[in-house]
């Protein structure tokens, strides 16, 4: 976990400069039951936030941590005009502070690492970093939930179960049987982050994670950093993609070589830092 905290803050420093550069915006999905709709905020973070609108009540998951997205993303569930039942958090539990109405909720090993020294590091490394800008302050959640937990929410069901990334104190959601929470959604063309990717282990549970969700049968995969949402074919390719990683990073003997094995089998996909950085992880 101590690595993980700093790779976040090593990233997040990076990013500060741009803080407020990119336009946000909103899209809309609609199922039988409920209407996803998609709060891409274009932080530096690409944090991505969710409303799951029912006939009559709302849930927030994963809300903004930034002051004006914190504020775009209120305003535009006020106009939506139906209440909060609750506010789920996996993985961002910044930003919480303003709200008044719904009951905040949170998961057990996610809670327990609000409180964990690395927790208490990164989120002091974010209020320097980006000057004030992030809300870090944590909250007292109102309710502290199992990670297997199932919500009936205004007849839609929300599942939790742990996620099989090593180390990693979220979940991921299965909303209603249609959509899939998981902390990054998969992207068709595109090296994934090194933070999904942080060890040669996580190669085994984004895979394991990746293949379940095939099975199931979701229509859409939604995640917490850009691009936000994926389909099928996204799921389709993220599959194959570990598989070759997997392989890859069994057979080189170097950064180098792993490196130049996932090029020849992607050439020209986009994120090549992504690979550059997962490389770190897997052979420093």
């Amino acid at each position: 976990m101590k690595k993980l905290c700093l790779l976040l803050i090593t990233l997040f420093v990076v990013a500060a400069p741009g803080i407020g550069m990119s336009q946000s915006h909103f899209s809309v999905d609609t199922f039988e039951d409920f209407t996803l709709h998609t709060y891409l905020s274009n932080d530096p973070l690409g944090d991505v936030s969710f409303i799951i609108e029912s006939e009559k009540k709302l849930v927030i998951l994963e809300p903004q941590g930034f002051k004006p997205n914190i504020d775009e993303l209120r305003g535009y569930v006020k106009n939506l005009g139906k209440p909060v039942e609750k506010i789920l958090v996996s993985f961002h539990p910044a930003g919480l502070k303003t709200y008044k109405e719904g009951e905040t909720v949170i998961t057990k090993p996610m809670e327990a690492f609000l409180h964990s020294d690395a927790s208490k590091g990164m989120l002091a490394h974010f209020k320097e970093a980006f000057k004030g800008q992030m809300d870090v302050e944590i909250i007292q959640f109102d309710a502290v939930i199992s990670s297997d937990s199932t919500l009936e929410i205004d007849a839609v069901s929300y599942t939790l179960f742990p996620t099989s990334l090593p180390g990693m104190p979220g979940v991921n959601i299965d909303i209603d049987g249609k959509v899939l929470y998981q902390h990054f959604a998969p992207a068709e063309n595109s090296h994934p982050s090194p933070f999904h990717i942080n060890s040669i282990h996580a190669i085994d549970g984004a895979l394991t994670d990746a293949q379940k969700a095939k099975e199931n049968g979701y229509v859409l995969f939604v995640g917490s950093h850009f691009p936000g949402k994926g389909k099928v074919n996204d799921l389709e390719f993220h599959i194959t993609y570990l598989q070759t990683m997997k392989i890859a990073a069994n057979e080189a003997a170097n950064g180098e070589e792993f490196i130049a094995k996932m090029k020849k089998s992607y050439p020209g996909l986009d994120g090549e830092k992504n690979l550059e950085a997962i490389t770190g992880k897997i052979f420093n």
